[in-house]
C-alpha cells in the first residue's frame, strides 16, 4: 500500500465516522463534523521561529525559492507573516479583532508600512503563486529575545496560542550558532502544549543557520560547514526530547542559489578570482578601488561576499568557472538546504496526513465523551480506532513515544519505515521485485518476532512499539493474503 492510498484510507475512515456521528445526532454534532471534514483538506503550517538576527527570513526565502521575506541586519520582521499559496499575489493583515485589511506587495515583499498599527495586528497573510506553498504555509515570526518586547510577544501569542487557536502545526527553530537558555525554554513551552508524549520532538526541527561561519572564519584549515553538521548531530542527540532533528544550513548561500540571485556576471567575477591566493582574499584591504585580481576590485569582491558569504568566495571559485547554473547548484549542495527540504518533506509534509487524521479523531473523541453526548458516539469512535486504515496513527504514536526517550533505538527506524514507506516492499525492507508471497512471508515472520519480543520486553515504550509493529505486520500479511 502506498503512502497516498494510506492517506486516502485514513481520510475515508474519518469521513465515514463523521457521517455516523451525524446519523446519530446531526443537530448536536454537525458543526464539529463539518469542521473536521474541512480540516482534512488543510496544508501543514510550519512556523519559522528563533532569536532576532538568527536568519529566519533568509531561510523562508530559501525555502520558498523567492525573495519574499524582508531581511537585514536589524529587526525588519515586525509582524508574524503567513506565506501561503494563492492568487492573485497580494497581502492582507488580520487585526486582533478579526478584521481584515488588504495591502499591495512591493516586489513580492511586505511593504514598509502596513494598513494598521503593528500593535493592532494579529498577523499578516501573503498569497503567492509558489509551488512550494501548495504543500505548506510558512509562518515567518518576529525574533525572540528581541530588543522590541512587543514583537517577541507577538510570536509567543501566535505560535504558542496565547490568543486562541495555536497557529502552527510544526516548528523550524532557527539558531545562529548554539541555542541559549531562552531558546530551550521556548521549545519546552512548545512541548507543553502538545497532547502526546514525544509529539513536540516530532513536530520540531532545529536549524543552525550560519553554518558557513560556524566556529569562526571559513579561511582556516577546518571546514565550518562540516563542523556545524557535526555539532548539529550532537545537539540533536542531546535534545531529542525537544527536537526531532537538527540541520546545519548556510542561509545566505541557500537564499542566493534558490531565489535566483546568482547571475552570470557574478559567476564570471568569482571565476576570475580562481588564481587569487586565499590569504590575499582573506586579508584584502578595505579600499573599494583596490585591485584583488586583474579587473576585479575590492568593491566587486565585497558585493560577492554580501551575496554568498566568505565561504562562497573561498570555495565557489571552481564551480563558478562553469557558469551561474553550476555555481548555484554547488551553493545548493554545500548550503545544506536540500537536506532541510528533504527533512521537511518526510517528517512534516509527507506525514501531515497522519497528523491531520489524528487531530480529527481526537476532536471527535472529545465530542463523544462530552457531557450530554449520546452514548453511541463513544462506541463509534472505539470501533473506528480498530479499523486497519487508522492503524498508522498507532504507529505514529509509538514512534513519538519511543523517540522521546530513545531516539536512536532500532525500533524507531522500523516504525518510521512503516510510515514513510511508499509501498509494501519498502515497509518490509525487501527488493522492489519481491512477489506478494515473499512479502507476506516476511510480514508473518516479523509479526511473530514482534509478538515474542513484546512479551519479554521490560520497558513500556519498547513493549508498545513491538505490539504496534505486530499489528502492522499482521495487517500487511492479511492484505497480501487477500
Amino acid at each position: 500500500m502506498s503512502a497516498i492510498s494510506a492517506s486516502e484510507g485514513m481520510r475515508r475512515a474519518v469521513n465515514e465516522l463523521c457521517d455516523a456521528f451525524d446519523r446519530v445526532d446531526r443537530p448536536g454534532t454537525g458543526q464539529l463534523t463539518d469542521s473536521v471534514r474541512r480540516s482534512l483538506n488543510d496544508t501543514i503550517r510550519l512556523a519559522v521561529v528563533g532569536r532576532v538576527k538568527a536568519g529566519k527570513s533568509t531561510l523562508v526565502n530559501a525555502l520558498v525559492g523567492r525573495v519574499v521575506a524582508p531581511t537585514s541586519a536589524v529587526e525588519c520582521t515586525k509582524v508574524t507573516t503567513h506565506y501561503t499559496f494563492g492568487g492573485p499575489e497580494r497581502g492582507e493583515v488580520v487585526l486582533r479583532n478579526g478584521q481584515r485589511l488588504p495591502f499591495d506587495l512591493i516586489n513580492g515583499c511586505l511593504p514598509d508600512t502596513l494598513p494598521a498599527p503593528i500593535e493592532h495586528i494579529a498577523h499578516a497573510i501573503v498569497y503567492l503563486q509558489s509551488e512550494v506553498l501548495r504543500d505548506m504555509t510558512l509562518i515567518d515570526t518576529p525574533g525572540l529575545a528581541t530588543t522590541t518586547t512587543e514583537h517577541a510577544e507577538a510570536t509567543r501569542r501566535e505560535i504558542l496560542g496565547h490568543e486562541g487557536a495555536q497557529a502552527a502545526d510544526a516548528l523550524v527553530y532557527v539558531f545562529r550558532d548554539m541555542p541559549l537558555r531562552d531558546d530551550l525554554e521556548f521549545l519546552r513551552e512548545w512541548g507543553s502544549i502538545t497532547n502526546t508524549a514525544g509529539e513536540d520532538a516530532a513536530r520540531a526541527i532545529g536549524v543552525l543557520s550560519h553554518a558557513d561561519t560556524f566556529g569562526g572564519t571559513p579561511w582556516g584549515s577546518a571546514d565550518p560547514i562540516e563542523l556545524a553538521r557535526q555539532r548539529a548531530e550532537t545537539f540533536a542527540s542531546q535534545h531529542g526530547a525537544n527536537l526531532g532533528t537538527v540541520v546545519a544550513i548556510a542561509g545566505n548561500m541557500a537564499q542566493a542559489a534558490r531565489t535566483g540571485l546568482v547571475r552570470e556576471d557574478d559567476a564570471t567575477s568569482l571565476a576570475q578570482l580562481a588564481a587569487a591566493d586565499d590569504l590575499d582574499l582573506e586579508l584584502r584591504g578595505g579600499e573599494p578601488d583596490a585591485a584583488i585580481a586583474p579587473g576585479i576590485y575590492n568593491r566587486e569582491v565585497q558585493r560577492l561576499v554580501e551575496l554568498i558569504g566568505e565561504y562562497g568566495l573561498r570555495h565557489g571559485r571552481a564551480p563558478a568557472q562553469q557558469g551561474a547554473r553550476a555555481l548555484s547548484d554547488w551553493l545548493v549542495q554545500a548550503s545544506g538546504i536540500e537536506q532541510l527540504r528533504r527533512a521537511l518533506a518526510v517528517r512534516y509534509v509527507g506525514r501531515y496526513s497522519y497528523v491531520k487524521t489524528r487531530r480529527a479523531l481526537e476532536q471527535l473523541e472529545r465530542l463523544a465523551w462530552s457531557n450530554g453526548a449520546p452514548p453511541p458516539l463513544r462506541n463509534l469512535v472505539a470501533e473506528a480506532r480498530l479499523r486497519p486504515e487508522l492503524h498508522p496513527l498507532n504507529e505514529l504514536d509509538a514512534l513519538e513515544r519511543l523517540a522521546a526517550v530513545e531516539p536512536d533505538h532500532p525500533l524507531v527506524g522500523m516504525l518510521d519505515r512503516q510510515l514513510a514507506g511508499r509501498n509494501d516492499a519498502e515497509k518490509l525492507a525487501m527488493p522492489p521485485s519481491s512477489t506478494a508471497l515473499q512479502l507476506r512471508d516476511r510480514a508473518l515472520k516479523w509479526s511473530v518476532e514482534a509478538r515474542r519480543a513484546a512479551v519479554v520486553e521490560p520497558y513500556p515504550e519498547r513493549q508498545n512499539a513491538y505490539q504496534v509493529l505486530d499489528r502492522s505486520f499482521t495487517n500487511l500479511a492479511l492484505r497480501l493474503n487477500g
